[in-house]
């Protein structure tokens, strides 16, 4: 009877999820929190949707059609279905660890050593730790394939993150039938992580009196970036010397090296086994500098010049003292108050790298043979700060900043040469020259749509430069002879001065609460949540900051919702910021691949879904097409607001609203979705509003439209990301 009653029950509250899921999908399930056992799953059915681990446990081998056996009945017991972020997510062992060579970087800093000593013994701890953090992580190969450079006569080493004294990581690069000679670590803990193809390493043996390596190979292995648990390699002196290689004669193979401590040179081997010699790791042009002596004494009283984290510090409280000028036009946004630029230039003419900021931005390491090595180390709503490294003759390809876009150049070490090219289609013209040399600044003109280009002219000498760019700037858009290419600036030693945090920094504290409320199964209020965005990353995390940026995000799903956390807990919180956000975000296709088979859908025709997360705020899904399934994403009668961000393939949006028969006008609903109906006993009819194509990548956002249908026409299947934030959650 019992069984019956809650069958029934079940029954019934189907049959309202039905109605209400697209609605609001995770408020159609909180009726259901009082069922148990199979009638809860038969509503998670029926409302077709599952909840589902962040690339959890679920998609790495359980079934999303068979849950394990209730311990009271024996029956197969319900998935969780409102989760949030699940424990598999907190625990990111667990999980596909996405990030982006930023959080890469934040995570290493964290997890290696902060002071290791070369020839140190090998730390089995450290080694055990980060070897399963690499095995797991993923990143974004639309990311790292921009640091990827291949030459034929050998493989190529190009820096992506470093943090002085501590370690280096370095993307090596491949070309069918390369290899290293064989060679040690200079003392330090080495881990390779495979991003694409394959390596074979090969190990030796030191010969007696470590002076020689034994030519006779002891031990091989072949590291697969498609086999997680043939992905990543440790080496260390204590264990031998190693020799790699591509074997591959048709592909190409991109390994990820870490090196802890980082070091200069290293010794390499002969293969007959003779005498050793030293090999820099390094340009050779690379400015060198002893980071431990002591500065020049200066008078009493006399402050040191300000540094490049000073400047940052200084940019960071002129941002906030310039404010927003109000929108001129309906639905606009409100735009920044434009900077003085003489203050800036006079701000950034006194600063002086510190030793330490040699170490950090402009050290041997960050000195490229193939181009001109940037790295991003501020970034705010209002400035971006770029330390550029030049070899001798490199130059930063003719580009565009944006019209509306400032730029200020200072020289800390050597000289440029500045270029502007006559306005057209072709730019061999160059219409503006000016030398840069050693110590000066320079605004450079604003509102140029031309194109222009930087460059070392020097063969002998190296160079160093900061770049301040307002509005921000973290991507070059460069004209080449292939077309456009777009190239992100990488933040390779961590933000500077007071913003130092990153996408996936440390949570605070507020924020594990609020997380760990979900997880234990309650519910986070508001004010957690508003607490964790409060104290959550500073502003060089903020979605704010997308607004202004010229360039793309490379997210998880974990750290995009971080920052929806921060936007939507703000009293002033703004839709233009959101859709800004998901334009500008680049998730891994692993990432949501690994959820489809914890997708669960019980209607043929329409998408399979998973919830990823649900908040006081907004709810988050993510939905699988297949040929001509369709949806309604916003019925009539719904509230609240709704974007589709297209993650692979594309959908086909329809928009309906209602016709007065009467009087031949046509009506939109308002913000509450209500619709406008006839006068004097008039019918409303539903009419075809517009219909787009969302293909791969674009943003649609809907709030106000009578009726909004979605349908996968296509032969290819589609991945869409939908946030939904009500406007006000059903209790």
């Amino acid at each position: 009877m019992q069984r019956a009653a809650a069958s029934a029950r079940a029954a019934l509250v189907a049959r309202a999820s039905r109605r209400s899921l697209v609605r609001n999908p995770v408020a159609a399930v909180r009726a259901a929190a009082g069922l148990e056992g199979e009638a809860l799953w038969a509503c998670a059915s029926a409302a077709n949707f599952h909840s589902t681990d962040l690339g959890g446990q679920r998609s790495r081998g359980f079934s999303s059609t068979v849950a394990p056996a209730s311990p009271a009945t024996g029956a197969a017991a319900a998935p969780p279905l409102i989760s949030g972020v699940s424990e598999a997510a907190e625990n990111e062992d667990l999980t596909p660890f996405c990030l982006d060579l930023r959080g890469l970087n934040e995570r290493l800093r964290r997890e290696l050593p902060a002071k290791p000593q070369r020839g140190a013994p090998i730390d089995q701890d450290v080694v055990d730790r980060v070897s399963e953090m690499l095995r797991h992580t993923k990143l974004n190969p639309r990311e790292w394939k921009q640091h990827a450079i291949f030459r034929r006569g050998r493989y190529t080493r190009n820096i992506v993150g470093y943090a002085p004294g501590q370690y280096i990581a370095l993307l090596l690069c491949w070309e069918r039938g390369q290899q290293s000679p064989i060679h040690d670590h200079s003392g330090a803990h080495c881990f390779v992580k495979m991003l694409t193809g394959k390596l074979k390493e090969e190990q030796f043996s030191w010969a007696p009196g470590r002076q020689a390596a034994d030519p006779i190979v002891v031990d091989e292995a072949i590291l697969d970036a498609g086999v997680e648990a043939n992905s990543v390699a440790f080496a260390h002196d204590d264990k031998g010397l190693h020799r790699v290689s591509n074997p591959d004669g048709e592909e190409v193979a991109v390994s990820l090296h870490i090196y802890s401590p980082p070091f200069e040179d290293c010794l390499v081997f002969p293969p007959t086994g003779g005498a050793a010699r030293r090999a820099p790791m390094v340009s050779i042009n690379a400015r060198c500098l002893n980071t431990t002596e002591v500065p020049t004494a200066r008078p009493t009283g006399v402050p040191p010049p300000p540094s490049i984290s000073d400047l940052c510090t200084s940019l960071t409280r002129i941002a906030g003292e310039l404010g927003w000028q109000p929108p001129t036009e309906v639905g606009a946004s409100p735009s920044p108050t434009p900077a003085d630029p003489f203050g800036i230039l006079d701000l950034m003419g006194s600063v002086e790298l510190s030793p330490m900021e040699w170490a950090k931005l402009a050290g041997p390491a960050h000195f490229s043979e193939f181009h001109c090595t940037q790295n991003l180390v501020h970034c705010d709503q209002h400035f971006s700060v770029i330390v550029s490294c030049w070899s001798p003759g490199q130059s930063i390809p003719p580009h565009h900043v944006g019209t509306d876009r400032r730029e200020w150049v200072k020289v800390v070490s050597g000289s440029l040469k500045y270029q502007e090219f006559s306005p057209g289609l072709f730019w061999s013209d160059v219409d503006r020259e000016s030398d840069l040399p050693e110590g000066s600044s320079t605004v450079l003109r604003e509102g140029s749509a031309r194109t222009r280009a930087v460059t070392n002219a020097s063969e002998t000498t190296s160079a160093v430069s900061i770049h301040i760019f307002s509005p921000p700037l973290t991507q070059f858009t460069f004209r080449t002879e292939k077309g456009i290419e777009r190239k992100c600036v990488p933040m390779l030693a961590g933000a500077l001065g007071e913003l130092s945090a990153s996408d996936s920094g440390t949570v605070s504290e507020a924020a594990t609460a609020a997380e760990a409320a979900e997880v234990a199964g309650a519910a986070a209020t508001a004010e957690q949540w508003a607490a964790a965005a409060a104290k959550g990353p500073g502003d060089s995390a903020a979605a704010r900051s997308l607004l202004r940026e010229s360039g793309r995000r490379y997210l998880s799903f974990r750290a995009l919702m971080k920052l929806l956390d921060q936007e939507l807990a703000r009293p002033d919180c703004r839709d233009d910021v959101v859709t800004a956000l998901l334009r500008k975000a680049v998730f891994h296709p692993e990432e949501w691949r690994s959820h489809v088979d914890a997708a669960h859908v019980a209607d043929g025709n329409k998408p399979r879904r998973v919830v990823l997360a649900e908040r006081p705020d907004y709810s988050m899904t993510l939905s699988f097409w297949g040929q001509h399934m369709r949806e309604t994403a916003a019925p009539r009668g719904s509230d609240g607001r709704t974007w589709t961000l297209i993650l692979e393939g594309e959908l086909e949006e329809r928009a309906f609203g209602a016709r007065d028969e009467k009087h031949g006008a046509l009506h939109n609903s308002g913000r509450n979705g209500v619709l406008n109906g006839g006068v004097n006993g008039s019918h409303a009819e539903r009419r075809l509003l517009r219909v787009s194509t969302l293909k791969e990548d674009s943003v649609s956002f809907t709030a106000g439209e009578d009726e909004v249908q979605l349908c996968c026409d296509s032969d290819a299947p589609c991945v869409a990301l939908q946030l939904h934030c009500p406007a006000q959650l059903d209790e």
